[in-house]
């Protein structure tokens, strides 16, 4: 049987296999989650990000007391249990922010930290990615506009000092926080004002609150508010819902911010305050930031629950293909339907006999080809009679305690294929053993 040898040794084929399956694994995975894969490391304001306007080093610390951190990129994220920190850009729509309040009001405890600086990239190779430098506030405009379908306020920057006092030593002061203890107002302070907000931490001047909830009409005695509630009507009081604070200097909260131990320690203290302890979780959400993604069949693959059935159709990929480089030798030559020479021209009139299973009509021929054959193998003539010729054959002797008289009954009395072919064979037998 001739063989064709595979072109590449099998180890070549193996690393070709493995490596391409691994990379269509991947670009299904890639299409699948989209700009899930994306770094945080962009030096925007979010949860993700380790610049001086990022939130990471928040979350680093929440870690490490027990709360479990995790980051939100698809709109799922807004029903997911415990504390939802919120960190839209400037130019996010009012609409969808007031539709994240709608759906967390009866689900948990939200903060929406608005953003306050203008920042950029360093063009720096020495600075690690991600950094970047501020170059001015946003100003309040960006925050009236982002919370004006949740409640009607205004946002104002402090004004900063003037060019002939900038060399002067600035001096941070100091407020009571209604969440206990004192936090130090940061540099260029912003604060809101309205008429539905209740203050935790108030400006220095008084003028407006840099951290306060909204006074939507839940009960809420984890927060010792500083102002009283604005709702008289006991039929605007649900005592089903959940906090919404709102920190309108995002220095309390930020990277710049917990740098400084003593912001630290009232960020943590506003956290818990919304209701939030060990072994919950806070969930940072960056679809207002860009890094967000839309679910998809793909998505969904690789996704619990059909995350399982995902990796049994990759285990079964597998096995077909570690069967496939494991089969028996190489692959074989078809064989020729009808062979060369005489040996072939009977195998192949044997193969069609027994097709057509008329084995029994050859029995009677084969009979008397082997008689005339030891006829002439002993000297005798073909006249003479044919009960003289079975005796004087019978008198050549046995095989196997057959006579030749007895294995030609034998083989004329067969009933089916395999008695003829078993008395046929014991006939040639006799004649191989007895003539030659």
């Amino acid at each position: 049987m001739s063989v064709q040898a595979s072109p590449f040794k099998r180890t070549t084929i193996f690393i070709m296999f493995a490596i391409g399956f691994a990379a269509f694994v991947a670009l299904l995975y890639g299409l699948g989650t989209g700009d899930q894969l994306a770094s945080g490391k962009n030096g925007q304001a979010h949860g993700a990000s380790n610049s001086l306007v990022g939130y990471k080093a928040l979350a680093d610390i929440l870690r490490k007391t027990g709360i479990e951190v995790q980051y939100s990129r698809t709109a799922a994220g807004i029903d997911n249990p415990g504390l939802l920190i919120l960190t839209p850009n400037a130019f996010a729509d009012a609409d969808d922010v007031a539709q994240v309040m709608q759906d967390r009001a009866y689900v948990g405890p939200t903060i929406i930290i608005l953003p306050k600086w203008q920042v950029m990239a360093v063009p720096d190779p020495r600075l690690k990615k991600g950094w970047v430098q501020r170059f001015g506030t946003l100003g309040g405009d960006s925050g009236k506009s982002m919370l004006k379908e949740i409640v009607d306020v205004e946002v104002d920057v402090a004004a900063t000092e003037a060019e002939g006092d900038q060399e002067k030593p600035k001096t941070r002061f100091s407020v009571n926080s209604g969440v206990g203890g004192t936090v130090k107002i940061p540099e260029t302070p912003v604060a809101m004002t309205g008429d539905y907000i209740r203050t935790i931490v108030p400006n220095r001047a008084g003028d407006g609150a840099l951290v306060a909830y909204l006074d939507d009409g839940g009960i809420y005695p984890q927060l010792d508010s500083l102002d009283e509630s604005q709702i008289a009507d006991e039929e605007e009081i649900d005592e089903s819902y959940y906090p919404l604070v709102l920190v309108a200097d995002a220095d309390l909260m930020n990277n710049t911010g917990m740098a400084d131990k003593q912001t630290a320690r009232h960020a943590l203290a506003l956290i818990g305050a919304t209701g939030i302890a060990a072994g919950d979780i806070v969930t940072f959400d960056l679809t207002f930031n860009g890094l967000g993604s839309s679910e998809n069949l793909l998505t969904l693959a690789f996704e619990p629950p059909f995350l399982s059935a995902t990796i049994c159709l990759i285990i079964a990929a597998l096995a077909a293909a570690w069967m496939a480089f494991n089969r028996f030798g190489p692959p074989a030559l078809d064989r020729r339907s009808i062979d060369f020479g005489k040996t072939a021209l009977v195998n192949n009139s044997a193969g069609f006999i027994h097709r057509m299973q008329r084995e029994h009509l050859v029995a009677e021929p084969y009979g008397e080809m082997i008689r005339n054959e030891a006829i002439h193998a002993i000297g005798l003539h073909s006249d003479t009679d044919q009960e003289e010729v079975n005796r004087k054959l019978d008198m050549l002797g046995e095989v196997d305690g057959n006579r030749f008289t007895s294995l030609l009954n034998n083989l004329n009395q067969a009933q089916n294929s395999r008695e003829t072919a078993d008395h046929a064979a014991a006939l040639y037998h006799w004649k191989k053993e007895l003539i030659g």
